[in-house]
């Protein structure tokens, strides 16, 4: 089965460990440790004719923070990242131009996985819709449903903060939390990649945008199944994938053992050691960690105010705690300003002193 192919399947949480294994949850031991294998693109040499694509090619690795090395060939084509390997699956051929490259190396699917995952989230699961809406939905809403209760009963294992093989990077609040991203599917066949079109009754954006992202998605050896009905990925880390199944034969149980592999501890630390590939992201995510890790720091509170007009809604407003001196805050009871309530302490006091006179006299 599915755990079969986990090297880690024994880093299970809620289970006690007698090794001293690294206690970071595996889903933040990639993201704060595992740099994404480089896909590679080969270019003719007229590409370099072109202004736009010459600038990419000399900033790529520097500026450009896509993970991605480029290399002059006989065609333009995207190799799917093979470490170790003489022969690497093609991704994508075609004419380069800046706007195809900037396709290959971005979409809107792509932003949204980066943003939820920057955001805190433990795992983005996407389903690629079959284009059946009644099916796609029925799918979405059994996932939804595990997902959510996935939420409520798993807990992370403590980090213990003496140990060195245990530390947290910068990045956001670590939490257990899982969402469902839904993109048009496509069947992943070489031969039908390259003209199918992508129908569905979803928000999320459709082909062309999307075609490459569910190429990557698939793998580099896509599964059985993930040609006809909608199909389920599961992204953490730094866009690594963890894997790919075709939804029908994915249930609760497997949806389960994968969040639960991802929660657990990190025990196999080398990436190579661990399953699954990484996507083609357009991002920073040194820089994009360091400004997860400010924000979490400076946490927003919404808080409730009485509304002007008794008979309008109260008004939300948004409040940013103060630092503190180091002294506990003075309670304030409800409608008592704090002239108010000094003025009541000092008369109290008053009372005091010439009750205990009056006693002495």
């Amino acid at each position: 089965m599915m755990m079969a192919s986990f090297a880690c399947a024994g880093a299970w949480l809620c289970l006690p460990f007698t090794t001293n294994a690294c206690t970071v949850p595996v889903f933040r031991y990639g993201l704060d440790n595992w740099v994404p294998d480089n896909y590679r693109l080969e270019f003719p040499a007229t590409a370099l004719q072109d202004g736009k694509l010459a600038d990419f090619f000399r900033n790529l690795g520097t500026v450009m923070p896509v993970n991605l090395d480029a290399k002059p060939g006989t065609e333009a084509r995207l190799l799917f990242p093979r470490p170790g390997e003489a022969k690497s699956p093609v991704v994508w051929t075609g004419a380069l131009t800046p706007a195809s490259l900037a396709e290959l190396t971005d979409s809107p699917a792509r932003r949204e996985i980066s943003r939820r995952i920057l955001a805190g989230e433990s795992v983005v699961w996407v389903l690629v819709g079959s284009g059946n809406k009644t099916e796609d939905d029925a799918i979405a809403a059994r996932v939804e449903k595990r997902l959510r209760y996935l939420e409520q009963v798993a807990i992370l294992q403590r980090i213990d903060p003496n140990d060195p093989d245990s530390k947290l990077g910068p990045g956001p609040a670590l939490r257990v939390k899982f969402s469902l991203l839904r993109v048009p599917g496509s069947p992943v066949s070489d031969q039908a990649r390259s003209k199918a079109t992508q129908p569905d009754a979803g928000p999320e954006t459709g082909a062309p945008a999307e075609a490459l992202l569910l190429k990557m998605l698939a793998g580099p050896k896509p599964a059985d199944g993930l040609t006809g009905g909608p199909w389920l990925a599961a992204v953490f880390g730094r866009g690594r994938v963890l894997g790919a199944w075709p939804a029908a034969d994915f249930g609760d149980a497997e949806i389960e053992e994968a969040c639960l592999f991802l929660l657990g501890a990190c025990s196999c630390q080398v990436k190579r050691q661990n399953p699954g590939w990484d996507l083609l992201l357009n991002v920073n995510w040194e820089k994009e960690l360091a400004a997860a890790a400010q924000s979490a720091k400076e946490p927003v509170t919404p808080v409730r105010m009485p509304p002007t007009n008794p008979a309008s809604a109260p008004e939300t407003v948004t409040i940013r705690p103060q630092p503190t001196t180091g002294a506990d805050p003075v309670p304030v009871a409800p409608g008592w300003s704090q002239a108010a309530m000094l003025g009541a302490g000092l008369a109290l006091l008053a009372a005091a002193l010439l009750f205990r006179h009056g006693r002495g006299s």
